[in-house]
Protein backbone atom coordinates (compact mmCIF):
# COMPACT_ATOMS: atom_id res chain seq x y z
CA UNK A 1 0.00 0.00 0.00
CA UNK A 2 2.81 2.50 -1.01
CA UNK A 3 5.05 1.82 2.44
CA UNK A 4 7.98 0.38 0.48
CA UNK A 5 8.40 3.27 -1.92
CA UNK A 6 7.82 5.98 0.62
CA UNK A 7 9.86 4.18 2.93
CA UNK A 8 12.98 4.48 0.17
CA UNK A 9 12.38 8.22 0.22
CA UNK A 10 12.20 8.66 3.99
CA UNK A 11 16.00 7.25 4.00
CA UNK A 12 17.22 8.35 1.19
CA UNK A 13 19.96 11.45 0.94
CA UNK A 14 18.57 14.53 2.19
CA UNK A 15 19.34 17.05 -0.71
CA UNK A 16 16.64 17.05 -2.67
CA UNK A 17 16.91 15.29 -5.78
CA UNK A 18 14.86 12.23 -3.78
CA UNK A 19 10.63 13.33 -3.98
CA UNK A 20 7.91 11.15 -3.19
CA UNK A 21 4.19 11.36 -3.94
CA UNK A 22 2.99 10.45 -0.72
CA UNK A 23 -0.88 9.51 -0.86
CA UNK A 24 -3.13 10.12 2.68
CA UNK A 25 -3.06 6.78 4.23
CA UNK A 26 1.06 6.23 4.25
CA UNK A 27 1.08 9.91 6.12
CA UNK A 28 -1.96 10.22 8.18
CA UNK A 29 -3.64 6.50 8.60
CA UNK A 30 -0.71 3.84 8.50
CA UNK A 31 1.39 5.24 11.45
CA UNK A 32 -1.88 4.23 13.35
CA UNK A 33 -2.47 0.93 12.00
CA UNK A 34 1.34 -0.78 11.56
CA UNK A 35 2.95 -1.54 14.73
CA UNK A 36 6.32 -1.70 12.66
CA UNK A 37 6.12 0.96 10.33
CA UNK A 38 9.54 1.37 9.20
CA UNK A 39 9.54 5.06 8.77
CA UNK A 40 7.75 7.80 11.02
CA UNK A 41 6.00 10.97 9.85
CA UNK A 42 9.09 12.72 11.32
CA UNK A 43 11.36 11.10 8.53
CA UNK A 44 9.65 12.89 5.87
CA UNK A 45 9.78 17.32 5.08
CA UNK A 46 6.67 18.67 3.23
CA UNK A 47 6.74 20.51 0.00
CA UNK A 48 3.70 21.13 -1.50
CA UNK A 49 -0.04 19.44 -1.22
CA UNK A 50 -0.31 18.49 -4.88
CA UNK A 51 -4.11 17.50 -5.35
CA UNK A 52 -6.95 15.86 -4.10
CA UNK A 53 -9.26 13.03 -5.84
CA UNK A 54 -12.46 11.58 -5.86
CA UNK A 55 -12.92 8.20 -5.48
CA UNK A 56 -15.98 5.90 -6.33
CA UNK A 57 -17.28 2.16 -5.27
CA UNK A 58 -17.39 0.25 -8.39
CA UNK A 59 -18.74 -3.27 -9.24
CA UNK A 60 -18.06 -6.10 -12.00
CA UNK A 61 -20.96 -5.87 -13.99
CA UNK A 62 -21.67 -9.75 -13.19
CA UNK A 63 -22.94 -7.90 -9.15
CA UNK A 64 -26.97 -7.89 -9.75
CA UNK A 65 -27.08 -4.36 -7.67
CA UNK A 66 -26.94 -0.77 -8.43
CA UNK A 67 -27.11 0.83 -5.95
CA UNK A 68 -25.72 0.91 -1.80
CA UNK A 69 -29.24 -0.41 -0.99
CA UNK A 70 -29.09 -3.30 -3.38
CA UNK A 71 -25.73 -4.12 -2.59
CA UNK A 72 -26.23 -4.31 0.82
CA UNK A 73 -29.66 -6.26 0.03
CA UNK A 74 -27.54 -8.42 -1.49
CA UNK A 75 -24.45 -8.97 0.71
CA UNK A 76 -27.10 -9.69 3.54
CA UNK A 77 -28.71 -12.37 1.37
CA UNK A 78 -25.35 -13.91 0.81
CA UNK A 79 -23.20 -13.42 3.33
CA UNK A 80 -19.39 -13.46 2.78
CA UNK A 81 -19.94 -14.30 -1.09
CA UNK A 82 -19.26 -10.66 -1.94
CA UNK A 83 -15.53 -9.57 -2.05
CA UNK A 84 -14.06 -6.02 -2.34
CA UNK A 85 -10.36 -5.65 -3.57
CA UNK A 86 -8.03 -3.16 -1.88
CA UNK A 87 -4.25 -1.73 -3.24
CA UNK A 88 -3.20 -3.05 0.19
CA UNK A 89 -3.88 -3.82 3.23
CA UNK A 90 -4.50 -0.47 5.58
CA UNK A 91 -4.75 1.67 2.39
CA UNK A 92 -7.87 4.13 2.07
CA UNK A 93 -9.88 1.25 -0.34
CA UNK A 94 -9.90 -1.18 2.70
CA UNK A 95 -10.63 1.28 5.43
CA UNK A 96 -13.28 2.24 3.12
CA UNK A 97 -14.72 -1.41 2.55
CA UNK A 98 -14.30 -1.73 6.63
CA UNK A 99 -16.69 1.19 7.00
CA UNK A 100 -19.10 -0.15 4.88
CA UNK A 101 -18.72 -3.49 6.62
CA UNK A 102 -19.23 -2.05 10.06
CA UNK A 103 -21.81 0.71 9.03
CA UNK A 104 -24.14 -2.27 7.22
CA UNK A 105 -23.47 -5.25 9.46
CA UNK A 106 -22.88 -6.80 5.95
CA UNK A 107 -19.95 -9.40 5.73
CA UNK A 108 -17.83 -8.77 3.08
CA UNK A 109 -14.42 -10.78 1.90
CA UNK A 110 -11.77 -8.07 1.90
CA UNK A 111 -9.05 -9.12 -0.68
CA UNK A 112 -5.28 -6.62 -0.41
CA UNK A 113 -3.76 -6.61 -3.67
CA UNK A 114 -0.11 -5.28 -4.39
CA UNK A 115 -1.04 -1.97 -5.74
CA UNK A 116 -4.28 -0.16 -7.70
CA UNK A 117 -3.43 -1.92 -11.26
CA UNK A 118 -3.62 -6.06 -10.30
CA UNK A 119 -6.61 -5.11 -8.04
CA UNK A 120 -8.78 -3.31 -11.10
CA UNK A 121 -7.72 -6.54 -13.61
CA UNK A 122 -9.04 -9.20 -11.28
CA UNK A 123 -12.16 -6.92 -10.83
CA UNK A 124 -12.20 -6.34 -13.87
CA UNK A 125 -12.03 -9.91 -14.56
CA UNK A 126 -14.70 -10.78 -12.06
CA UNK A 127 -12.45 -12.73 -9.98
CA UNK A 128 -13.60 -10.00 -6.79
CA UNK A 129 -16.76 -7.96 -6.59
CA UNK A 130 -16.49 -4.60 -5.40
CA UNK A 131 -13.99 -1.97 -5.12
CA UNK A 132 -12.98 1.78 -4.11
CA UNK A 133 -10.88 3.81 -6.84
CA UNK A 134 -9.94 6.28 -7.61
CA UNK A 135 -12.57 8.10 -10.13
CA UNK A 136 -9.09 8.32 -12.52
CA UNK A 137 -8.89 5.07 -12.64
CA UNK A 138 -12.60 3.64 -12.65
CA UNK A 139 -13.99 6.33 -15.03
CA UNK A 140 -12.75 4.62 -18.66
CA UNK A 141 -14.37 1.68 -17.76
CA UNK A 142 -17.19 2.91 -16.19
CA UNK A 143 -18.10 4.34 -19.55
CA UNK A 144 -17.11 1.16 -21.43
CA UNK A 145 -19.20 -0.51 -19.41
CA UNK A 146 -16.85 -2.98 -18.10
CA UNK A 147 -17.38 -1.84 -14.61
CA UNK A 148 -20.61 -0.25 -13.07
CA UNK A 149 -20.63 2.54 -10.75
CA UNK A 150 -22.59 2.46 -6.92
CA UNK A 151 -21.63 5.34 -5.62
CA UNK A 152 -19.31 8.58 -5.52
CA UNK A 153 -17.18 8.37 -1.91
CA UNK A 154 -16.64 12.22 -1.47
CA UNK A 155 -19.82 14.27 0.35
CA UNK A 156 -20.66 16.08 -2.70
CA UNK A 157 -21.41 14.40 -6.12
CA UNK A 158 -18.57 14.33 -8.67
CA UNK A 159 -18.65 16.65 -11.66
CA UNK A 160 -17.45 13.89 -13.82
CA UNK A 161 -20.68 11.78 -13.01
CA UNK A 162 -22.93 14.46 -11.62
CA UNK A 163 -26.02 12.01 -12.10
CA UNK A 164 -24.51 9.09 -9.62
CA UNK A 165 -25.54 9.58 -6.09
CA UNK A 166 -23.08 9.79 -3.46
CA UNK A 167 -22.73 6.94 -0.89
CA UNK A 168 -23.45 9.58 1.92
CA UNK A 169 -26.82 10.29 -0.04
CA UNK A 170 -27.52 6.59 0.02
CA UNK A 171 -28.12 5.36 3.92
CA UNK A 172 -24.35 6.69 5.07
CA UNK A 173 -24.37 10.26 5.98
CA UNK A 174 -21.16 11.81 6.29
CA UNK A 175 -19.59 8.78 4.66
CA UNK A 176 -16.32 10.65 2.70
CA UNK A 177 -13.30 8.48 1.42
CA UNK A 178 -11.49 10.85 -0.58
CA UNK A 179 -7.60 10.85 -1.51
CA UNK A 180 -4.79 13.51 -1.58
CA UNK A 181 -1.67 13.47 -2.85
CA UNK A 182 1.59 15.56 -1.09
CA UNK A 183 4.62 16.08 -3.16
CA UNK A 184 7.48 15.18 0.42
CA UNK A 185 11.47 15.28 0.61
CA UNK A 186 13.19 13.22 3.17
CA UNK A 187 13.84 15.08 6.71
CA UNK A 188 16.61 17.41 6.94
CA UNK A 189 16.64 18.59 3.29
CA UNK A 190 17.47 22.36 3.39
CA UNK A 191 14.51 24.47 3.68
CA UNK A 192 16.16 26.58 0.56
CA UNK A 193 15.79 23.58 -1.07
CA UNK A 194 12.07 22.50 -0.18
CA UNK A 195 11.53 26.48 -0.96
CA UNK A 196 12.49 26.23 -5.04
CA UNK A 197 10.93 22.72 -4.76
CA UNK A 198 7.61 24.29 -3.43
CA UNK A 199 7.91 27.24 -5.80
CA UNK A 200 8.24 25.30 -8.86
CA UNK A 201 5.71 22.89 -8.43
CA UNK A 202 3.00 25.22 -7.18
CA UNK A 203 3.93 27.14 -10.62
CA UNK A 204 3.06 24.19 -12.65
CA UNK A 205 0.00 23.57 -10.45
CA UNK A 206 -1.20 26.89 -11.34
CA UNK A 207 -0.90 26.36 -14.61
CA UNK A 208 -4.66 26.10 -16.48
CA UNK A 209 -4.14 23.43 -18.68
CA UNK A 210 -2.67 21.53 -16.07
CA UNK A 211 -5.31 22.02 -13.61
CA UNK A 212 -7.83 21.01 -16.48
CA UNK A 213 -6.48 17.87 -17.53
CA UNK A 214 -6.14 16.90 -13.46
CA UNK A 215 -9.85 17.94 -13.41
CA UNK A 216 -10.62 15.37 -16.31
CA UNK A 217 -9.15 12.76 -14.22
CA UNK A 218 -11.14 13.47 -11.38
CA UNK A 219 -8.44 15.57 -9.06
CA UNK A 220 -8.51 19.14 -8.44
CA UNK A 221 -5.07 20.66 -8.46
CA UNK A 222 -3.90 22.08 -4.61
CA UNK A 223 -0.15 23.64 -4.78
CA UNK A 224 -0.10 25.36 -1.25
CA UNK A 225 3.01 25.66 1.76
CA UNK A 226 4.89 23.06 2.76
CA UNK A 227 3.59 24.03 6.53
Amino acid sequence: AGNLGVDLAAKAPADGYTLVVVPTGNIAVNPTLFPNLPYKAADLAPVTMMATVENVLVVNPGVPANSMQALVALARAKPGSLSFASPGAGSQAHLAGEFIKLAAGVDLTHVPYKGTGPALNDLLGGQVSMMFSQMSSALPHIRAGKLRAIGAASLKRSPLMPDLPTIAEQGFPGFEATSWYALMVAAGTPQDVIAKLNAETVRILRLPDLRERLSGLGAEAVGNSPA
